[in-house]
């Protein structure tokens, strides 16, 4: 069940919300006007409502897509997306928006249960509800999307996809794994070595698949096309590491809790934060017109 939470300085969220032009709320910052971050599950269409915020964009905005060319009108329900966004009286106007699939690769297990199936991608789970019917067979490709729990993926909707050169991984930088090597989920990233990244920045990594792992050919961080302030996203929240820091995984955003028990993994949330921090007084210096109309306040 969604449910939210603003107060406790240890929620940090990473969705940033820009500031629209003249006879709008307007935030300046170093190297122009910020926009909105909207991260979300796309519900229902009309124009998209993502977050319950309907978004709407002309249909030939083209979208950044790890699969190649798509356009905001071919988006659907069970899309995961990150928009830029300016507040236009009452509807959000998309400026850019990138489709954020978690995970592109080969299903190499397959298991069921009464819940749904779970796939295992380059040793990372997805776990596909029944809600999504899917014919997938151990070792299609597939492209998910959904969102991060922990070292997991809950998908949101599920894509056969043709096998290619290269598969990708988008989450959370949080973990290292054997020998040292860092990881996003249960998948190991070789081949480069994360330079000037910091606990929490969104990772993008796109490489050759192995067996438990990802040998990357290229790196990118962050998750927007453009520059945010004001962010809301949804996700789940990730554990505290043991100097207390978490983030609403797959947001860019992090908090730093002293009551590492106060932060529940398995609820998904809506948060809203700013400039990178999460939650608590994060917002402070953001829009109230922003706030109010993302109900962050």
């Amino acid at each position: 069940m969604m449910v939210w939470r603003h107060t406790l300085s240890a929620l940090i969220a990473s969705s940033f919300l820009i500031a629209p032009a003249a006879g709008h709320a307007e935030e300046e910052r170093e190297g122009g006007i910020l926009g909105t971050g909207i991260v979300g599950t796309i519900t229902r269409l009309g124009s998209i409502i993502v977050n319950e915020q309907r978004i709407t964009f002309p249909d030939d905005l083209p979208v950044k897509n790890e699969l190649g060319p798509l356009t905001a009108a071919q988006l659907v329900p069970g899309d995961t997306v990150a928009v830029v966004a300016d507040l236009t009286g009452a509807n959000w106007e998309a400026q850019s928006i990138r489709r954020i699939l978690p995970i592109i690769g080969p299903v190499s297990e397959i298991s069921s249960d009464e819940t749904g199936r779970t796939f295992e991608i380059m040793g990372t789970a997805v776990h596909v509800p029944l809600s999504i019917a899917t014919t997938v067979k151990q070792g299609d490709w597939v492209a998910i999307s959904g969102l991060w729990q922990d070292e997991d993926v809950v998908a949101t909707r599920v894509e056969v996809v043709p096998p290619r050169q290269s598969a990708v991984i988008i989450g959370s930088n949080l973990s290292v794994g054997a020998s040292n090597v860092p990881q996003i989920g249960n998948t190991l990233i070789a081949g480069i070595i994360p330079q000037h990244v910091e606990s929490g920045d969104v990772i993008r990594v796109t490489g050759i698949p192995e067996a438990g792992s990802i040998r990357a050919t290229s790196l990118e961080t962050g998750i927007f096309d453009g520059k945010v302030g004001l962010v809301q996203a949804e996700g789940y929240l990730s554990p505290p590491t043991s100097k207390g820091l978490y983030t609403l995984l797959g947001s860019g955003m992090v908090a730093f809790t002293d009551q590492p028990d106060m932060i529940d993994e398995t609820a998904k949330v809506r948060l809203c934060g700013y400039e990178g921090k999460l939650g608590g007084d994060s917002t402070a210096d953001a829009s109230p017109e922003l706030l109010e109309k993302l109900g962050c306040q």
